[in-house]
């Protein structure tokens, strides 16, 4: 990449650590460079999901919502991709569409809401009987909530497999960052950026569980049946008003904004990004190249 990249360097590119691969999505295209067993890099094009409607997109919280499912469906599809190809499965496609995939999202948001949202709001309930007043009560169900978040990651980052998918992380936010600077996509550039990226999904995750402190502390606690339903179908407004203040946060000139929004989600990175080696930098640039020729030109 040149430097006369720079006005199209403005597109806003984001993207998935996948096994052995990263994923990088534009506002055209989803891309994925995965290394098979060979040592062969192999790239693919994922398309958006039905959620990904450029129309309702404009629309402030709705968009935050509708991305957040289509990140979920594509994400999903992007992992099964990167399976199959690392395994050295030729059908890269298998087991990737219908039923099967809805069938894994489903488990997968019914699991994350009970874990992360329903478990820290009955948890919290044992110490407003307690006589905490529910000011505090809030507050320390958002600090169980964020336990169980960093306590999650840190468990799953303990896995070697789970690790060599956290430097793919890292390389997939320097790739992105070093297009975003309008310099080349080569090794030693990409070097010379951080593997923490404002807008990485983890920034996101961490404005959830704050934002959820203040939501949850508008609605009352007495009736168990709200309280716990309240948990479940707020989750999706607490995610839209997130991605606002994620975009807010990633765009804003003042330090003051940045720091208070992006700040946290940089901190936490350091668990969910781990330094790529040689190769994996090598994979992030292919896939990086590949989304920008397919959204660019």
């Amino acid at each position: 990449m040149s430097d006369s990249n720079n006005k199209d360097s403005q597109i806003s590119y984001g993207g998935q650590a996948l096994i052995e691969g990263v994923m990088i999505r534009g506002k055209k295209a989803a891309v994925l460079a995965v290394r098979n067993p060979d040592g062969e890099i192999i790239k693919e094009q994922i398309q958006f999901s039905r959620f990904y409607n450029r129309s309702l997109l404009k629309i402030p919280i709705l968009r935050g919502i509708l991305n957040l499912a289509d990140s979920l469906v594509v994400g999903t599809r992007a992992l099964n991709f990167s399976a199959n190809i690392a395994e050295g499965e030729i059908d890269s496609e298998k087991n990737s569409e219908g039923i099967n995939l809805a069938i894994v999202i489903s488990l997968s948001l019914i699991i994350a809401i009970g874990i992360f949202f329903v478990t820290p709001a009955l948890l919290s309930r044992g110490f407003h009987y307690l006589g905490f007043n529910n000011l505090l009560v809030s507050l320390l169900e958002g600090l169980i909530r964020l336990i169980f978040v960093i306590g999650y990651i840190y468990l799953i980052g303990l896995s070697k497999d789970i690790r060599r998918v956290f430097q793919y992380h890292g390389a997939e936010h320097m790739a992105v960052w070093t297009h975003e600077a309008g310099a080349n996509l080569s090794k030693s550039n990409l070097k010379n950026f951080t593997k923490e990226h404002p807008r990485c999904g983890t920034s996101f995750i961490l404005l959830v569980v704050m934002v959820s402190i203040i939501v949850f502390m508008l609605f009352p606690r007495d009736n168990l049946m709200l309280f716990v339903l309240l948990r479940i179908i707020l989750v999706p407004i607490i995610a839209g008003i997130s991605y606002e203040l994620l975009k807010i946060g990633s765009r804003s000139r003042f330090k003051l904004v940045k720091n208070l929004l992006n700040g946290p989600g940089m901190l936490i990175q350091k668990l969910t990004t781990k330094e790529p080696d040689e190769s994996q930098l090598e994979v992030a640039i292919e896939s990086m190249e590949y989304a920008v020729k397919l959204n660019e030109n």
